[in-house]
């Protein structure tokens, strides 16, 4: 019988310590969705396969989730609907997905870890994730407002942009009237044309040493602030390029396709364009700072990283591994250099990969320079409603060239006001 209870015993034992073992192994799967196509895409996916043959334990589950407007356009549905139908990590847009519902998780693992170092971000980079004045999402890919160029194109009006570039946006005007008379013999060419009309025309505002949105102590409010006699400037550029012929609107629908086919000498975007237009351009690409109104700076753009606790402590802390990976200098300044991101920590710019990347990209060496002055603004709850009104003042002056600019710029903000409930 003694015998037998032993074997009995013996035989839990064994299976007790298989579970564990089993348990133990057992690894935790992540999703991870990320707002990152193309090349930026393919480079977020190689950090993912690094991390993946570390063999940690954790897996990660990686789908994309669209543009940064179909990324939120998906993870406010499902917040909205049930929190655990989030992804465990997101990569890619607004802190209204995290900081608006309370979550700040991401931003007091990333303070609270000293692993992390906190102080190695760099610091103004850190604006693009607070909410509310508390942190919430980590800087993960950011971007600056380039003004890229067809040196071609530029050369054939007698200009050097690398000796003499323009400072101002008045200066651009001039540059860009005798480009277009250069190019006159081009079909379909324009001077200049821009994608992406908000972001510059937020970080135009900027450079009137405005903050965009204006808030009060406990953030309550955040109104509009660029219904002023100094932002006035901005609207009368828009009015004053249209006026003079070297910017379309209707060719600034598709302009990125327009520069990169050679249709326009002048295009401002992304810094992530850089990869794939040294590619395809080759020694024709250049690049320049942006040119000013009153202060230099340029509007921050990109990405950050954040992690939704909703799917037990386990889950939680792995993200927090996962993202802690992502954002350490090594794995930040390969995803950088692969993507034509910027990397976000001090260590990271020091990387053979970046000074390489400098060195053999001016262009990536400009969009770094932008990154001493690059602003963000209060984040706010309604992104759509922000770039309808500026799109507003633009379409008044653009569509009427005796309109007045600042009353353009008035009304923008007014009707953002109304929409924003102040």
């Amino acid at each position: 019988m003694n015998k037998f209870l032993s074997l009995v015993l013996a035989l839990v034992l064994v299976f007790s310590m298989a579970n564990v073992a089993v348990a133990e192994t057992t690894p935790i799967t992540l999703d991870v969705w990320y707002a990152l196509g193309g090349s930026s895409g393919e480079a977020f996916m190689s950090i993912i396969e690094d991390f993946n043959a570390l063999n940690t334990g954790i897996v990660i589950n990686a789908s994309y989730s669209g543009g940064y407007n179909d990324t939120s356009t998906k993870i406010t549905a499902a917040l909205s609907s049930n929190p655990k139908s989030t992804p465990d990590v997101l990569i890619g847009g607004q802190v209204t997905y995290t900081g608006a519902y309370g979550n700040f998780y991401a931003g007091e693992q990333a303070q609270a870890d000293p692993e992390f170092n906190f102080d190695d971000v760099f610091t103004g980079l850190w604006d693009y994730g607070i909410y509310n004045d508390k942190y919430c999402q980590i800087p993960c890919g950011i971007s600056t407002n380039l003004m890229f160029y067809n040196k071609e194109h530029v050369a054939a009006a007698g200009l050097d942009m690398e000796a003499n570039p323009p400072k101002t946006w008045a200066e651009f005007i001039d540059v860009c009237k005798k480009v277009q008379e250069a190019n006159a013999d081009k079909t379909d060419f324009i001077a200049f044309c821009v994608k992406d009309e908000d972001w510059l025309t937020n970080t135009q505002i900027m450079q009137c040493d405005n903050p965009v949105i204006a808030c009060n102590e406990d953030y309550s409010v955040k109104s509009a602030a660029w219904g002023t006699e100094e932002c006035a400037k901005v609207a009368q550029w828009w009015q004053d390029m249209t006026r003079e012929g070297v910017m379309k609107s209707t060719y600034n629908e598709n302009g990125v396709n327009h520069f990169a086919a050679g249709n326009a000498a002048f295009f401002a975007g992304s810094s992530t364009k850089i990869i794939d237009w040294t590619a395809s351009m080759g020694d024709k690409l250049g690049a320049i700072e942006m040119p000013i109104f009153d202060v230099q700076a340029v509007a921050m753009g990109g990405n950050t990283i954040c992690i939704f606790p909703y799917y037990g402590e386990e889950r939680a802390q792995a993200a927090w591994t996962f993202v802690k990976y992502v954002t350490s200098s090594a794995a930040n300044a390969k995803f950088a250099v692969n993507s034509g991101y910027l990397p976000c920590r001090a260590s990271g710019a020091e990387t053979a990969e970046v000074k390489a990347a400098m060195e053999s990209m001016p262009t990536y060496a400009v969009a770094f320079k932008q990154l001493s002055y690059a602003r963000a603004y209060v984040n706010i709850d309604d992104y759509a409603a922000k770039a309808t009104a500026l799109a507003y003042a633009r379409q008044l002056v653009t569509e009427d060239l005796s309109y007045d600019p600042l009353t353009a710029m008035q009304e923008s903000a007014q009707m953002y006001n109304d929409e924003a409930g102040y």
